[in-house]
């Protein structure tokens, strides 16, 4: 018998599906009979840093999210972890919960870390969802033209303020390029209530649904379907611009966290060249998907100091935009649509579900 604990309803729609679990086995919301139980194997899934939906009087049980994966870890053969977030401190979170039997869902990879990239399975969530809205709305889509040439070279739609990201503006002005750029950087706080006008380039058909907006991570209508402001593409911006700038959520060395930053300029079929931490094209590859080396030199993925990394960054941006677009689009074609063709067509959950299955495989059950 195998007892396999859950902590959310969409487990039951999404993931479980998906997987085989070998010979008799059940299922249970309840945390400590899930610690009490004497069955043959326990293997728990827990999105506590995510979506937990079942309110139970065992809620209680644990302090928190190390705390639960500690003691889900030693009863358990495996523990599955999910969480749509990837940042530094993620690594104060492992160091606390550093057992074999622990499996990571996370958005992203680390760097020159086997041991714990083996114990890491790649999530495309933010990937997953942002597509899902277009799928609603592929109408919205189909309004970008990716290969007709366009009055600026890129756009910058930088977000808050982060050191990447400061980079990115000031060589903006630095090499006098303001006016082949859309660029939006910052925003206004007064009274303690932010002012997003220069802060957003608003799409038509976005109403605020949070009560106050403080950033692209608050949730909005979009057509009437319930989005995160981040995940809408600027439709008008990538129409009046040939190229991205990607600026990430983390800037940090020792990962790779992919978001909707990344899924949008694949989705509109763009060439983007990104500001960010190192060996970040090297792992997005590593899903499948194809980048611009080549077209541009893209060794600047593989620099490890930030600032040199930005600089060799920057000089394809300038190098860009002395070149013809549409020689650049005819160069990026088969690029572009190749990763357009994976991030809306791949199954992103089944994708993570094969690594859950390939976990739980091993232990020959």
């Amino acid at each position: 018998m195998i007892l396999i604990y859950k902590d959310s309803l969409n487990l039951d729609r999404e993931w479980f599906p998906k997987i085989q679990f070998p010979g008799e086995h059940r299922f249970t919301n309840n945390f400590e009979e899930y610690m009490s139980s004497y069955v043959d194997v326990k293997i728990a899934f827990t999105t506590y840093r995510t979506i937990q939906d079942f309110t139970t009087s065992t809620s209680t049980a644990f302090s928190g999210f190390e705390d639960l994966v500690n003691q889900l870890s030693s009863v358990s053969l495996f523990v599955f972890a999910f969480d749509s977030e990837l940042h530094f401190y993620h690594w104060t979170i492992w160091k606390q919960c550093d057992h074999p039997n622990v499996h990571w869902l996370l958005t992203g990879k680390v760097n020159d870390r086997d041991d714990m990239n083996s114990r890491i399975i790649y999530w495309g969530d933010w990937f997953k969802s942002t597509v899902n809205l277009y799928k609603i709305l592929p109408e919205k889509l189909a309004q970008i033209d990716p290969y007709c040439t366009k009055p600026r070279m890129f756009d910058a739609l930088l977000g808050s303020p982060k050191p990447h990201r400061d980079f990115v503006a000031a060589s903006v002005k630095k090499h006098g390029l303001q006016d082949k750029f859309i660029l939006t950087y910052g925003g206004n706080w007064k009274d303690d209530e932010f002012y997003a006008k220069d802060y957003f380039i608003w799409e038509s058909d976005v109403v605020v649904k949070d009560p106050v907006l403080i950033g692209t991570a608050n949730r909005v209508l979009y057509c009437d379907v319930l989005a995160h402001l981040s995940q809408v593409i600027p439709l008008k911006v990538f129409n009046d611009t040939a190229y991205s700038i990607v600026a990430e959520t983390d800037h940090n060395n020792t990962l790779s966290f992919f978001s909707e930053k990344t899924a949008k300029p694949m989705m509109a079929r763009r060439l983007f060249v990104v500001f960010t931490g190192y060996k970040f094209l090297h792992n997005l590859r590593s899903f499948g998907f194809q980048t611009f080396d080549g077209v541009i030199d893209e060794s600047y993925d593989l620099i490890s100091n930030d600032n040199d990394r930005y600089t060799a960054a920057f000089e394809q941006v300038k190098r860009l935009c002395e070149m013809d677009q549409q020689d650049v689009y005819d160069q990026i074609r088969p690029i572009t649509e190749h990763n357009y063709n994976l991030i809306m067509n791949r199954d992103w959950i089944a994708y993570a579900a094969e690594g859950i299955q390939r976990v739980i495989n091993s232990a020959h059950l």
